[in-house]
């Protein structure tokens, strides 16, 4: 029984990718198809995804950026080097925690509630309903989900990036009165085009993750209500180490 419990854990990646290859297959099969429905499912997963999340994004990135300025200009004000506020920045900010931030905004408010919501449609029998129409319910629910959460995703990796780094300036500006102008062309200096494309390969990556995984969870929930919440907290742990694993391989490519 346990040996059989591990071998399923070692399957779990390769049942995910099987899933997501259908998705995308599906994405290029039916193009065209329900385009109305499809359309205004996309935008709301962007509404929900992004526009709601807006406010909390930015505290939290005007915050983090503040906090990072505070711990830097705790070392360098020892060997007196605050012009390289804007690179270091640049590093943890744009580079790392960034996208990770962002991406666990989206698990926690929207990736959660995917998987809730398609639970109960499991659970209600709506996913049965919906298949004996003939409609795809992988077109119907997973697809536009994916792309909602896709560009939400990248929209929300650059809004963060900037007020994180506003954040950073006020706190740099008010702690050590460095001008506006010397600040932004230490982050310009700092900051290359590969830095942007790699942010927004990792965004679509953990877009893909998170959608991948919640809606897999809660596709499997069956007719059991009682297995929902279980479905809803692994598809959060699984997303949060799954996050972590890609953002270390990305990274350990480009930047090593």
């Amino acid at each position: 029984m346990i040996i059989a419990s591990v071998l399923k854990k070692f399957d779990y990646p390769f049942v995910l990718s099987a899933f997501f290859y259908r998705i995308l297959k599906t994405i290029l099969t039916k193009a065209g198809k329900g385009h109305r429905i499809i359309r205004k499912i996309i935008a709301q997963q962007i509404y929900f995804t992004a526009i709601e999340v807006l406010l909390l994004l930015g505290v939290i990135g005007v915050i983090f950026g503040a906090l990072v300025i505070i711990q830097i200009l705790a070392q360098l004000s020892r060997v007196g080097i605050s012009e390289a506020l804007g690179q270091f920045l640049v590093v943890i900010v744009i580079r790392e925690l960034g996208p990770l931030i962002a991406a666990v905004i989206v698990i926690l408010y929207s990736g959660t509630a995917m998987a809730t919501e398609v639970g109960y449609m499991t659970v209600l029998g709506d996913i049965r309903a919906i298949t004996m129409r003939g409609i795809d319910p992988i077109h119907f629910v997973a697809v536009p989900r994916l792309i909602g959460t896709t560009i939400a995703m990248v929209s929300l990796l650059i809004y963060f990036d900037v007020v994180a780094l506003l954040g950073g300036f006020i706190v740099s500006w008010l702690l050590t009165g460095i001008p506006f102008y010397t600040f932004i062309m230490g982050v310009a200096a700092s900051i290359e085009a590969s830095d942007i494309i790699i942010g927004f390969i990792k965004a679509i990556f953990f877009a893909a993750i998170i959608v991948v995984i919640c809606l897999y969870r809660g596709f499997q929930v069956g007719g059991e209500i009682t297995r929902l919440p279980r479905a809803i907290s692994k598809s959060a742990l699984d997303c949060f180490l799954a996050l972590l694993v890609v953002n270390l391989i990305i990274s350990g490519i480009f930047y090593l």
